[in-house]
C-alpha cells in the first residue's frame, strides 16, 4: 500500500511539474521590450493624408522577402550609440541591389522620438516586429509604418 502511496505521490508530482513547465512559454509572444538594434525590413505601411479637406488613404504591401525596384522595398539598419541614443541608416531597393539612402540619430523617450523632423511612437516592439507611427499634430496626416527582422 505505501507503494502505491508513493508511485501516486511521483505521478502527481510530475504532472504538476510538466503543467507548470508548459505554461511558461505563454509569455513569449507578449514580449514587451526588445532590442531596437539590428536590420529591420519594410513590411506593411498604412495611413492617410488630409487632401481638399478629405482623408485619403494609403497603404504599401512590400515583400521583405524578395525586394524589387517596384514595391517601396527598404530597409533600416539601427546601431545603440549611448543611453537612448541610436542610428538609424536607411537603404532602398533598386537596379538589384541595396542603395544607401540617409542617416539619422535620434533619441529614444520612452517610446517617442523624433526620425526626419517628425514625431513618432512606438507601438510594438518585440524581437522580430516594429510598429511605430508618426502623427502629424495639426492633423494633417498619419502614417503607421510596420518593419520586421528576419
Amino acid at each position: 500500500m505505501k507503494t502505491f502511496r508513493l508511485i501516486g505521490i511521483a505521478i502527481m508530482a510530475i504532472l504538476i511539474s510538466v503543467n507548470f513547465a508548459s505554461c511558461s512559454s505563454d509569455d513569449d509572444e507578449e514580449e514587451i521590450s526588445a532590442s531596437l538594434e539590428g536590420t529591420w525590413y519594410y513590411d506593411y505601411g498604412e495611413g492617410w493624408e488630409l487632401y481638399n479637406g478629405n482623408k485619403e488613404p494609403w497603404s504599401t504591401d512590400p515583400d521583405p522577402y524578395n525586394p524589387n525596384d517596384r514595391d517601396a522595398s527598404t530597409k533600416m539598419e539601427i546601431k545603440k550609440m549611448g543611453e537612448n541614443q541610436y542610428s538609424i541608416s536607411t537603404y532602398y531597393y533598386d537596379n538589384g541591389a541595396w542603395q544607401y539612402s540617409e542617416s539619422e540619430t535620434i533619441t529614444l523617450n520612452g517610446k517617442s522620438f523624433k526620425y526626419n523632423g517628425e514625431n513618432c511612437t512606438i507601438l510594438t516592439l518585440t524581437s522580430k516586429t516594429l510598429i511605430y507611427e508618426v502623427v502629424e499634430p495639426n492633423g494633417k496626416y498619419y502614417d503607421k509604418y510596420t518593419y520586421i527582422k528576419m
